[in-house]
């Protein structure tokens, strides 16, 4: 069980969420009719961006050892990478913002900085779930794309419910988190990515 607990935490990574969030958005919203060569720009942007470039800070910090482990486990190692994070997703904003895609788009990025700061400042005095703010996030982004679109494959929805749920066990199976650490990163990036791109939207928030 523990080796598909960590194939589920190494799949659903939180440095991967973006890329799995603006994927979601080219197939289930009005961009898919966006072409082919520009979408593979922004996915390569956005994975260079929030994936490739923190993952290789965070193995370079690790290779040097200022941080005991390359999976961050221990709240200490995780300042500088966050830091490394949030600069990272300033630059896949900008890069966003100068390929003119949407307010809302935007403010899924927004909103992910946003669950980011939160992190950095809730891991000073306590361990937070990175990998349950990064997939509720993405589950964020879902329903507010419900709420832009009026419809969403109810297909997709039960499948992100699903892999939250899988992934917060997996977590707490490893014991990497408690079950309120869990609970707390999902809410922390479900709330700010649902507000950023509902309000970057246009939609009122009930």
């Amino acid at each position: 069980m523990k080796i598909l607990a960590k194939i589920f935490s190494e799949i659903l990574h939180p440095l991967l969420m973006p890329f799995y969030g603006i994927l979601m958005m080219f197939y289930y919203s009005y961009l898919y009719i966006l072409p082919l060569q520009y979408k593979w720009l922004v996915l390569g942007g956005v994975l260079l961006f929030t994936c490739i470039i923190p993952a290789l800070c965070i193995l370079l910090l690790y290779k040097t050892g200022k941080i005991k482990t390359i999976g961050l486990n221990h709240r200490e190692d995780r300042p500088i990478p966050y830091a490394i994070c949030l600069i990272s997703y300033i630059c896949c904003g900008i890069l966003l913002y100068r390929l003119l895609l949407p307010p809302w788009v935007l403010g899924f990025v927004g909103g992910g900085l946003l669950s980011v700061i939160t992190a950095a400042l809730i891991n000073i005095q306590w361990k937070i779930s990175a990998h349950m703010t990064g997939i509720g996030g993405v589950l964020g982004a879902a329903f507010a794309l419900a709420s832009m679109q009026h419809t969403f494959p109810i297909y997709l929805f039960i499948g992100l419910i699903l892999a939250t749920g899988i992934l917060g066990t997996s977590r707490i199976g490893l014991g990497c988190h408690t079950f309120m650490q869990v609970i707390t990163g999902t809410l922390n990036g479900f709330i700010w990515v649902f507000g950023c791109m509902t309000l970057c939207a246009g939609i009122p928030v009930v």
